[in-house]
């Protein structure tokens, strides 16, 4: 799985949002349509545009996609509109 076909999908996404790192290339996808309750606002984060590495929330903490056994686009697809639904109820 490639990051470039991972971030246009992601951007086709309603209720997320791609912001870029200030300081490198690396990218985050925020929840615009989270509740303000919810003091995590990143649904995934560190994507790499020219690699296949980023990390998603599990547990309690920011895990890499390969501990989570997450292999293909759609599988990251479904864990991230998951945790989108999660945040905005």
């Amino acid at each position: 799985m490639e990051n470039k076909n991972l971030l246009e999908k992601l951007a086709e996404i309603p209720g997320l949002r791609l912001n870029k790192h200030d300081k490198n290339d690396l990218y985050n996808g925020e929840c615009i349509t989270r509740k303000p309750n919810h003091r995590r606002k990143n649904v995934v984060g560190e994507i790499i545009p020219t690699g296949s590495s980023f990390i998603l929330y599990a547990d309690g903490k920011w895990v890499s996609k390969n501990k989570l056994g997450i292999k293909t686009t759609d599988e990251a697809i479904a864990w991230i509109k998951k945790d989108i639904e999660y945040h905005s109820k």
